[in-house]
């Protein structure tokens, strides 16, 4: 059918279903996200104090390649809620997103093992650590 004129008509339902399509999308769309306030933490903010709310997340995201050991000084403050992997800028970043249960000041603090020092004989490369202090309100 190539080379022959489409119908005036027929372009227009086109465009109709088209717009009906895109905005019944965007409708589902809307309807899967589930908004939450949130505040991200990673390396940059090591030995930093960060206020947050209760009941608002965060997310620790750290670079992906180490064995990492994360603590917090009150364990009844942040309930862990999943645990990713991803790319974030090329880089390969694991994700803990945890929601604030508790008003408070407490710690939060990140160890990462290079898991070639597991290997023999062991590698030089340093175990890292970042401390985040939380204050909910």
């Amino acid at each position: 059918m190539t080379g022959q004129p489409v119908p005036a008509a027929a372009d227009a339902r086109t465009r109709r279903l088209s717009r009906l399509g895109a905005a019944l999308l965007v409708t589902i769309v809307i309807g899967c996200v589930r908004v939450q306030s949130g505040y991200g933490l990673g390396p940059e903010n090591d030995g930093a104090t960060k206020n947050v709310q209760v009941g608002s997340e965060v997310r620790l995201v750290l670079p992906e390649g180490l064995e990492w050991a994360i603590e917090a000084s009150d364990t009844k403050a942040l309930s862990l809620k999943t645990v990713t992997v991803g790319s974030i800028g090329g880089s390969s970043m694991r994700v803990w997103s945890m929601d604030v249960t508790k008003a408070g000041d407490f710690i939060l603090v990140a160890t990462g093992t290079p898991p070639c020092q597991k290997a023999n004989p062991p590698c030089l490369t340093p175990t890292v650590h970042y401390r985040f202090t939380l204050h909910a309100t």
